[in-house]
């Protein structure tokens, strides 16, 4: 461990914040007022419910599925690492795309895997056949990714997705982070295939990245394996108690997912007239750019108060990503990208 790397999130004096994908829409004064009388009703001298009863219920009607097949957590980074520890030996082969979420290599390496990268094309799209054909012939134990994919916004088709689930001789891990913004989802197939792990967040269309909740969707062979592992009192009362009134309201999502749907298509046909970028195709609430000097481009938008993320492995050499925010906030962005390479 002495030459692992930390996940470190860097402090920035920005104004506008469009680097992590985070929904640009906090709640409402209404909604606000019944989180607090929800929260009133908690008994903190009392440790939180351990089987996240109502939060799990609560995401089984928002997502269309039985609580039976879920378990809730302290974000879903938590069962990335729990997913690792309950099916990987010293050494066991782990498949992630390159690029791709980063907590998965992440927790891979610290839980002793041996990482296989597959790597996407130069315009970020999968080729499906070779990775299933890659995941086998190096005999994985275990392969992780997100759709739509973080960092690009490549998104698979749902019969893309079932062909890896059946092809992969493995667990096959699919992150639906970004689902609702793709539509895509095979939420409905836990319990036809045995080697299916689902991971769902509450922190980006949902719009709850501040408590933390997150969820793994499985049959429930898989989630006794994980319950082996999974701490007993993971989710505190307060997210539990918060959780349940975002979910409550679907109607609110529905229309931040419009009016993001709206913004990515306003942003992307806007960068795309702007000269000397390259724009990836995305159906996620970010956007994957890249230009030459992107480092400075970074270092400019920074100046003027606007955070991006700047990426700096190979495969994202001169790579920015850029969340969809308000539309004053994606003008403003649109502005200094237009002055900075103009």
């Amino acid at each position: 461990m002495k030459n692992f790397k930390a996940y470190n999130v860097p402090k920035m004096d920005i104004k506008i914040k469009l680097d992590a994908n985070e929904n640009p829409f906090n709640v409402p004064e209404e909604m606000l007022k019944e989180i607090c009388e929800s929260v009133k009703k908690i008994d903190f001298n009392r440790y939180p419910d351990s089987e996240t009863e109502e939060i799990r219920k609560a995401y089984g009607e928002y997502a269309n599925v039985n609580p039976e097949n879920i378990l809730a957590g302290n974000g879903s980074d938590e069962f990335i690492k729990i997913i690792d520890e309950a099916f990987l030996n010293e050494s066991d082969k782990v498949v992630i795309l390159n690029p791709d979420f980063s907590m998965y290599g992440v927790s891979a390496e610290a839980s002793g895997g041996n990482i296989v990268y597959f790597d996407l094309d130069d315009d970020m799209k999968l080729n499906v056949d070779e990775l299933i054909a890659k995941v086998n012939s190096e005999g994985a134990k275990l392969l992780f990714f997100s759709n739509p994919n973080n960092p690009t916004g490549m998104s698979l088709k749902r019969e893309e997705v079932i062909k890896i689930i059946e092809g992969c001789n493995c667990v096959v891990v699919v992150d639906e982070a970004y689902s609702e913004f793709n539509g895509v989802t095979v939420i409905d197939k836990i319990d036809d295939y045995e080697n299916l792990i689902i991971l769902r967040t509450c922190s980006k269309a949902v719009g709850g990245a501040s408590i933390r909740l997150g969820f793994i969707i499985s049959n429930k062979a898989i989630l006794g394996e994980v319950k082996k592992l999974k701490s007993p009192y993971n989710v505190n009362s307060v997210t539990q108690v918060i959780g349940k009134v975002f979910l409550k309201n679907p109607q609110r999502i529905l229309n931040i997912l419009n009016i993001i749907f709206r913004e990515r298509s306003y942003v992307c046909s806007a960068i795309k007239e702007i000269s000397g970028i390259k724009v990836y195709d995305t159906e996620s609430n970010f956007v994957l750019i890249k230009c030459e000097n992107a480092e400075k481009v970074y270092e400019e938008l920074v100046k003027q108060g606007i955070s991006v993320r700047n990426f700096g492995g190979s495969k994202l050499k001169n790579c920015l990503r850029i969340t969809f925010g308000t539309r004053e906030q994606n003008d403003l962005i649109l502005d200094s990208l237009k002055r900075i390479l103009g």
